[in-house]
């Protein structure tokens, strides 16, 4: 499975707190703005630095968070899906 990320969005750190803005000048809309989680975060930065977002990714949970790697695969499995519901992500 590959997963090509929008090359326009980055990922910011602000405070405590994960987001990803459009750095599309012809498309400023802070409507667009989407708040990650640490663990989310962490899966975004793998992502940009991957060939391929395939379910290898779900490795950055397992370093950091000592999880197994089911409880990993099943969560970056939620969570890529829900970056495709919101267009971050497509196929």
């Amino acid at each position: 499975m590959v997963i090509p990320r929008r090359e326009v969005l980055r990922l910011r750190k602000m405070g405590n707190r994960y987001i990803i803005v459009s750095t599309d000048a012809d498309s400023v809309n802070m409507a667009d703005v989407f708040t990650l989680n640490e663990s989310a975060a962490l899966l975004w930065e793998r992502a940009a630095s991957a060939e391929s977002f395939d379910e290898n990714i779900c490795e950055v949970l397992v370093e950091n968070y000592g999880i197994d790697r089911e409880t990993a695969l099943r969560d970056t499995l939620s969570t890529l899906s829900q970056w495709k519901e919101y267009g971050l992500v497509t196929e």
